[in-house]
């Protein structure tokens, strides 16, 4: 009796299984039609399995946001520092090559011997500007997290 049960249940899923699936028809008018269910000139279509994503926390990711904004704000603001320190340490180095230890190269328009004084003193002054200004920036550097390594 149980054997019979069971072999009831087998031959009437069976045909379910056969079942299960999408079909796509297309009629004469070039409508197209999907359904579980089979029909005559329908063929099988063979979809991706579905991909279920779980629920997110949106408290979780406002703060993984924030979180984010604020070390992209932090690295932008560093990148821009080392810039201007880049800057800076190249033009001292311009201005240190013409300064040549205090003992510049006179220029054509230099005849008179104040004006290379004049420019020999404006070329230490802006040494002593730029320096200045790179100490400045490298405390300012120092004050800003390095986050570029860090990022979530």
């Amino acid at each position: 009796m149980k054997a019979n049960r069971l072999l009831f249940l087998i031959f009437v899923s069976f045909p379910l299984s056969l079942y299960a699936g999408i079909y796509k028809h297309v009629d004469a008018q070039g409508k197209v039609t999907y359904s579980n269910i089979p029909s005559d000139h329908s063929k099988r279509v063979d979809l991706p399995p579905i991909v279920v994503v779980p629920a997110i926390d949106s408290h979780d990711m406002e703060e993984r946001l924030v979180k984010r904004r604020e070390t992209t704000k932090i690295n932008e603001q560093r990148e821009e520092i080392e810039n201007k320190i880049s800057e800076e340490e190249k033009r001292l180095a311009e201005i240190r090559s013409e300064y040549k230890d205090g003992e510049p190269d006179r220029l054509g328009s230099e005849r008179n011997y104040q004006r290379y004084l004049n420019r020999v003193e404006s070329l230490k002054e802006e040494i002593n500007v730029r320096e200045r200004n790179l100490d400045i920036l490298r405390n300012e550097l120092r004050n800003v997290p390095d986050l570029k390594n860090k990022q979530p």
